[in-house]
């Protein structure tokens, strides 16, 4: 469990951090005259777009993995209204133990 949490902390990490020096990259100097230019506020505006959506799938990513390592340890077993707190995943493939299917 804790290599998949360090998985889903690099890779976004990886992308969130490619993404902001790739923007800052583009301009290497910061004179004052750039904000003037469509092309940067564009750029600024394209980067943080990309790094909102990254923090977004993060965000989501790491709620998914907390629910399933919740269940996983049992913690949800003995809890009747689990449905209605938590949104079930529709999609079992089969590869997830049974203890993760409870509805």
């Amino acid at each position: 469990m804790k290599g998949v949490a360090l998985k889903i902390i690099l890779f976004f990490g990886f992308f969130i951090s490619i993404n902001t020096w790739r923007s800052v990259m583009t301009y290497g100097d910061s004179a004052a005259d750039k904000w003037t230019s469509w092309l940067f506020v564009l750029n600024i505006f394209v980067a943080s777009t990309f790094s909102m959506v990254f923090m977004f799938y993060n965000l989501a990513a790491n709620t998914v993995f907390y629910i399933y390592a919740k269940t996983l340890h049992g913690e949800h077993a003995e809890d009747e209204e689990f449905a209605a707190r938590y949104v079930s995943l529709a999609v079992d493939d089969g590869k997830a133990p049974h203890v993760v299917s409870i509805v």
